[in-house]
């Protein structure tokens, strides 16, 4: 936090002076960023490590649909099928261990 401001105070002259929204409004992103990732690792306690592993090698293919669907970002199909190579690859590696 202390570099952080340090950059903005370099960056920008001020560190609360020049802001155009008040703080207020970045407390509910804040505080839902804040309890999702205490839900994560709570939730992750319950699940096994090869599970985890998984999953978490698996994110790449929701973030890529919902990068095309909400920002209309277009990714060649070789790169869908290598997200998908990985998947399974971290998948029969897990089950083998």
């Amino acid at each position: 936090i202390i570099v952080a401001m340090i950059a903005v105070r370099i960056k920008h002259g001020a560190i609360l002076k020049n802001n155009t929204a008040p703080l207020v409004a970045f407390a509910p992103c804040a505080l839902s960023n804040t309890m999702s990732s205490w839900s994560q690792y709570a939730s992750l306690r319950y699940v096994s490590f090869p599970v985890q592993t998984v999953f978490k090698s698996s994110k790449i293919i929701p973030v890529m649909i919902m990068g095309k669907f909400l920002k209309g970002t277009n990714y060649p199909y070789s790169q869908y099928f290598e997200a998908l190579l990985i998947t399974i690859g971290v998948a029969i590696f897990s089950v083998a261990s």
